[in-house]
């Protein structure tokens, strides 16, 4: 009986133990230096089910913002409206720690242009395909948000970054799409 006492005892302070190692671990496991990686070794299974993998801080956190500015053309491409914004990025408010559905459009710029830039040089078919893909994504996006004028039957969009509420920086043009109709997206 006393021994069993002993054993409840040794179980109830080494739980509580155990468990604050193991978050311990798991949250410095998280830090950018890649030298905590090390921790993760620890996690015998290979699958980080132990130890996982959340990455709390971005190792590259982003610092410019991602736009598709579009522009129309007339049908010769000779004369041309201003280059116009597709969609604005929203002014922050503090309820949208907690929710903020119109954050799932900047989230898909910016997957889409990483999609657009990554690899430039590369033959991949499947890296072919889904930038394709990303540019017809966007032409119709783009095409759904235009407001069409008669004597402007093409359009024409850019992806560029600049730094947001910083206008300090200039904006880096990344890529101009081909001109497009109006009905063709």
């Amino acid at each position: 009986m006393r021994h069993e006492k002993v054993i409840r005892h040794m179980i109830s302070g080494a739980a509580p133990a155990v468990l604050a190692g193991w978050f311990a671990i798991t949250v410095l496991s998280q830090h950018p230096d890649r030298g905590y990686d090390r921790l993760r070794n620890l996690d015998r299974t290979g699958t980080g089910i132990l130890i996982p993998n959340w990455r709390f801080f971005a190792p590259d956190p982003a610092v410019e913002d991602q736009h598709f500015l579009y522009r129309l053309a007339s049908e010769d491409r000779r004369h041309h409206t201003e280059w116009r914004a597709v969609n604005k990025i929203a002014h922050r408010r503090a309820a949208h720690a907690f929710w903020f559905p119109g954050r799932r459009v900047e989230k898909a710029i910016f997957d889409v242009a990483a999609t657009l830039l990554s690899n430039p040089g590369t033959k991949d078919p499947a890296v072919l395909l889904a930038r394709n893909s990303a540019r017809a994504l966007v032409s119709r996006f783009v095409q759904t948000r235009i407001r069409p004028e008669a004597e402007y039957p093409l359009f024409q969009v850019m992806l560029v970054r600049y730094a947001g509420y910083d206008h300090s920086e200039e904006p880096k043009y990344d890529m101009v799409f081909d001109y497009e109709r109006m009905d063709s997206a």
